[in-house]
């Protein structure tokens, strides 16, 4: 049994970790028993994006930064990432993102990272694509993928709104897909803690991007050789096993770094 706090209720992130921990097993049994675990393994990996603060307070008319981490250790067999769409998605009637400048995480190998983005306001939301070329290795490890700017309008009422992240796809140097795990931000605004209306947005692949004049070349250098970056390989679909192991895997990592060891 999990440990109890006064009261008799359960400790929360012991008992999430606990849950994935018995999805995680449960889905491999399964797995194993249909002849997919091999696969099953070869997804071994996720990418987490998250705000470096999940919750910002702010006030109408004024302007925030917001940076967005990516974490991952790439795909199977040391697969590193080549590409990053990320899509911010929010209520337009209450803050607007006004731009998004790429982080240095995808840089290295003296690759140059070539970017296309579109702010589409009166949907809610804002596309950064980002690619490596060559992907070479590609990346791994922890750091900042995008800076929002945003700001909050004049006449936004007291409450709290969110920016999510959920229709970020991530792509590896291999042909193998990753699972993305996502938390959003919320945005509190006037010191309001009451959620303000939400917002039916459209699928971030029907806008069209608009490519930016030429491409933000960094300055390491590297003699690593360039990787297949997989785009004319086919991609494997996910089943609904994978899926699940893969977000498992997923909440718990991001449960332990969150808590920490146990005490």
């Amino acid at each position: 049994m999990p440990p109890e706090r006064e009261g008799g209720e359960r400790d929360l992130p012991t008992s999430v970790a606990r849950i994935a921990v018995s999805i995680g097993l449960a889905v491999l049994l399964v797995l194993s028993m249909t002849g997919v675990a091999g696969t099953a393994a070869a997804i071994d990996q996720v990418a987490i994006l998250s705000p470096e603060q999940r919750t910002i307070e702010t006030a109408p008319g004024e302007t925030i930064e917001i940076d967005v981490i990516l974490r991952s250790q790439g795909g199977h067999g040391g697969e590193g990432v080549s590409g990053v769409a990320l899509a911010a998605q929010y209520h337009p009637d209450y803050v607007a993102i006004t731009d998004v400048e790429r982080g240095p995480w995808l840089e290295g190998d003296g690759t140059e990272i070539r970017t296309t983005e579109r702010i589409a306001h009166e949907r809610g939301t804002a596309v950064l694509e980002q690619r490596r070329e060559p992907a070479a290795g590609g990346t791994t490890g922890a750091g900042t993928i995008v800076t929002l700017s945003v700001r909050v309008a004049d006449d936004a009422p007291a409450g709290e709104t969110t920016i999510s992240f959920d229709e970020t796809d991530v792509t590896l140097t291999g042909d193998w897909p990753i699972a993305v795990v996502d938390e959003s931000v919320t945005v509190s605004i006037d010191g309001g803690d009451e959620p303000l209306e939400t917002f039916d947005h459209p699928d971030p692949d029907e806008l069209n991007l608009e490519a930016e004049g030429g491409g933000s070349e960094n300055d390491s250098s590297g003699g690593a050789e360039a990787a297949d970056s997989g785009d004319d390989l086919p991609v494997p679909g996910f089943t609904i096993g994978i899926t699940l192991l893969a977000i498992a895997l997923a909440v718990l990592r991001l449960t332990a770094a969150r808590d920490g060891p146990p005490k």
